[in-house]
């Protein structure tokens, strides 16, 4: 019987992290127990709850970037980029259940044995109050060359939410691969959080996209710092 030998290039794990106590402790085993290949980094972005003190618990295993206030997804992404070390990076939220290896297998094969300069992936979840064919541009499951990200650093950070819209228009459709995470599910906010919490979560990652969108039609970047 023929063996299939994967060879991988250094690729990191980055996870943005904004008061997910509840589960953040079991997103990080998760990756960690996988056995994947890869350097794990989780920006804590401003977290006010328990979330570093379930970091420090993990020691060495993981890198961890705080930030002292919060700035929003995209600047943890974009912060969390800027530490990697690997040449490609692999997003993850931070209230993930049932993360394996091949889940993220399935997210870099295509960057690494095809043409794609990104990868969307989309696991068993329901949309919230966005529409069902909004999951893959909004899927926080994602990865890229960190090379190709790089030079988008500087938008990335002040776009919050809006972050995952801005890269889904910033790399063409002909080069984005959605490839399906059977068994992944990703927690929406009603399920992490108090009901008034997630509202207003709600309400901001539908105005930080709804910036995005006109940040990318046009408008002003101003806009981002009012």
């Amino acid at each position: 019987m023929a063996t299939l030998v994967i060879e991988l290039p250094p690729i990191s794990v980055i996870l943005p992290a904004y008061n997910e106590e509840a589960f953040i402790g079991t997103t990080v085993t998760s990756v960690l127990e996988s056995g994947f290949p890869c350097e794990v980094i989780v920006v804590d972005d401003g977290s006010t709850d328990r979330t570093p003190r379930i970091l420090e618990g993990f020691g060495g295993q993981i890198r961890v970037v705080r930030h002292p206030v919060n700035r929003g997804k995209g600047a943890a992404m974009a912060s969390g980029v800027r530490a990697a070390t690997g040449d490609i990076v692999i997003f993850c939220d931070a209230h993930l259940l049932g993360l394996k290896q091949y889940h993220l297998l399935s997210l870099v094969l295509p960057l690494v044995q095809g043409s794609a300069r990104g990868v969307l992936g989309v696991g068993t979840s329901r949309a919230g109050i966005f529409p069902q064919f909004l999951i893959p541009v909004l899927t926080g499951q994602r990865a890229y060359f960190r090379c190709d990200l790089e030079p988008l650093l500087d938008e990335m950070e002040r776009l919050g939410y809006g972050v995952e819209t801005f890269l889904f228009h910033r790399f063409p459709q002909e080069q984005t691969v959605i490839v399906a995470l059977p068994g992944l599910v990703h927690l929406l906010k009603p399920r992490i959080s108090s009901p008034p919490v997630a509202a207003k979560g709600y309400w901001r990652e539908s105005v930080e996209i709804l910036r995005t969108l006109a940040y990318l039609g046009g408008v002003s970047p101003d806009l981002f710092s009012r």
